[in-house]
């Protein structure tokens, strides 16, 4: 995927960083507690968001900071009693571990049709906390479900598609081992070697319905869509009373899943996926999708730094012949391994080779390597002994640092032009910096641009005249009958097919749009420029965003529980500062 930068959103729907100040308490009854406690009674009643995002401000007061959201069905402890306030219809609630909520979004009724139906929650225990796929065929997203003759109406060539679907079903529905089938431990480490061959196929085998947030084969039709829609419609596209569906969600977006179940209508069976939205899709105009099995390592005593992945296929190791400049090919070593260094680099034929450190004859292209070492000046964090992270652009690798020392590294993905200005390229902000808010999952378009991120960057058209750039260079090189480099080859080829492989996207007619729901364990850093999961492609250690750094999601997942301050419990997002602690520090650098 592409960059980051966020679209202008209400208020009142979308949490985002706010840097202004908390109001003090007015006369007209603003309450502030102070120190609030952190730890709720055991005895503490509820409070529910019925809204997608109901936000958390830090004094009854819609007009204060806002200290974090949490997602519709999110359930999180409160005071027995109201407060008084300004800016709610409703009645304010002080919420645990902080802040305050306004029951105009949210209700301390759990037993509330909208919070029963929204009762699947992300799983914080996975890489990956909800189910996801994308969209193979532009589909309405219903709000009910629609009978045989309305979805006619409403799907293009639905019978020519459903005949399609049913001939590839078997083939089209499969998944590959994905993030959530590798075993972590406690702290959400992967023991290494765990990663699996490409191609190997998910174990256990899970049903259709359970690719798709089922929760068996066979779920029946949940409560608040038997007999007609029982709850508000919640997606933030408005419709009338009537509608039966809220909007088109286009081909190539990616979406996640709290539900599915099969109906049957006119003898037509069809099964729907409910998102988190609560709208609904076909399941036949879905692909489930797993996500990368790749993951990170520890460092430890056995696997010192420096040490580098093998970041390319058809790579070999070489001999470096004395007295000569000249590297000699020897035995091929396949993406991704993991190899030990000495330290040692020489130049030979104007190219960098580093000495392997099990064996001091064998040597590694640079370019073929992303490598982990200890930063070339070292961050007051680390000067300090906080924990801290440190992204290597050049290399494609991310370090957590715990002072001066390493604890775990893997692979990224960053801003596609590298060491590029920011301003004017696809290339990752530099410098250093402190996270600034915390998001479980949260939606993107093709440039990673967010509701949630607090910037933006405008890089659609620059990707464009990129794109067209790149297509015309590549062109005239293969017209000209000048040998090409294989992997240009490759690329033109796939252009000429409408397709861009350095994003592993099929491209709209002069267009990179789409859209990603819940993209998982996102952390901004600066205005626009985030950490997070990427679900959608598996090339970790290649320069490919928008600007966004890019981790597998086992990484990410890990990478969120590890940085400081924690998302409170129930909390769906926070906006780091004074009130919710320091967010842990970051570096990236060439």
């Amino acid at each position: 995927m592409l960059g980051c930068k966020a679209k202008p959103v209400p208020a009142a729907t979308t949490p985002t960083v706010s840097s202004s100040a908390a109001l003090a308490a007015s006369s007209a009854g603003s309450v502030d507690h102070g120190e609030l406690d952190t730890q709720a009674p055991t005895d503490a009643p509820k409070l529910a968001a019925t809204v997608i995002a109901a936000t958390v401000y830090k004094l009854a007061d819609t007009g204060s900071r806002r200290l974090g959201y949490i997602r519709l069905g999110g359930v999180v402890d409160r005071d027995p009693e109201p407060t008084r306030g300004k800016g709610c219809k409703g009645q304010w609630f002080r919420v645990f571990p902080m802040g305050f909520v306004c029951t105009d979004e949210a209700s301390t009724d759990l037993d509330t049709p909208i919070v029963r139906a929204a009762s699947r929650r992300p799983d914080l225990d996975k890489p990956m906390p909800y189910r996801y796929g994308f969209v193979r065929a532009t589909s309405p997203q219903y709000l009910r479900v629609p009978s045989h003759q309305e979805q006619l109406k409403s799907e293009f060539k639905l019978d020519e598609h459903l005949a399609w679907f049913e001939q590839n079903r078997s083939e089209v529905q499969r998944v590959l081992l994905g993030a959530n089938d590798i075993p972590l431990d406690a702290r959400g480490v992967a023991a290494p070697g765990l990663t699996p061959k490409p191609g190997f196929k998910s174990s256990p085998e899970l049903s259709e319905n359970e690719l798709f947030g089922g929760q068996s084969a066979g779920d029946p039709v949940p409560f608040w869509l038997d007999g007609g829609r029982k709850v508000p419609n919640v997606s933030g596209y408005g419709v009338p009373g009537y509608a039966y569906f809220a909007d088109r969600v286009r081909r190539k977006t990616g979406l996640s899943f709290i539900g599915a179940f099969d109906t049957e209508d006119e003898g037509v069976h069809r099964r729907f996926v409910a998102t988190v939205d609560m709208r609904l899709i076909p399941a036949s105009k879905l692909k489930p999708d797993s996500a990368s099995p790749f993951h990170g390592l520890e460092v430890t005593d056995k696997l010192p730094l420096p040490f580098a992945w093998v970041n390319k296929t058809e790579v070999t190791t070489y001999q470096l012949l004395k007295g000569k400049d000249e590297a000699r090919a020897a035995e091929a070593i396949p993406r991704r391994a993991v190899v030990p260094l000495s330290g040692n680099a020489r130049i030979k034929h104007s190219e960098r080779f580093y000495q392997t450190a099990r064996d001091k004859t064998v040597w590694l292209r640079a370019e073929d390597l992303g490598v982990v070492d200890k930063p070339p000046i070292w961050p007051e964090f680390a000067e300090k002994g906080e924990k801290w992270i440190d992204v290597s652009i050049t290399q494609q690798v991310l370090v957590l640092y715990e002072g001066k020392k390493a604890v775990y590294a893997t692979l990224v993905s960053t801003g596609r032009d590298k060491l590029g200005d920011p301003k004017e390229t696809l290339s990752t902000l530099r410098g250093t910096f402190r996270l600034q808010s915390k998001h479980i999952a949260a939606a993107m378009d093709s440039e990673e641009n967010s509701t949630v991120s607090g910037g933006s960057r405008g890089h659609a058209a620059k990707l464009s005249a990129n794109a067209a750039e790149t297509s015309e260079r590549l062109k005239s090189a293969a017209s000209s009958g000048k040998a090409m480099k294989e992997e240009d080859k490759r690329r033109l080829a796939n252009i000429n097919k409408g397709r861009d492989p350095e994003y592993g996207i099929t491209m709209r007619r002069g267009s990179a749009d789409f859209e990603l729901r819940d993209v998982p364990w996102i952390q901004y850093f600066a205005s626009g420029y985030a950490l997070h999961g990427a679900y959608w492609h598996d090339v970790f250690g290649v320069a490919r965003s928008h600007g966004c750094i890019n981790l597998a999601p086992i990484d990410a997942r890990y990478v969120f529980q590890w940085t400081d301050p924690p998302v409170p419990k129930g909390w769906h997002g926070i906006n780091v500062g004074a009130d919710m602690g320091e967010g842990t520090g970051v570096v990236v650098r060439e």
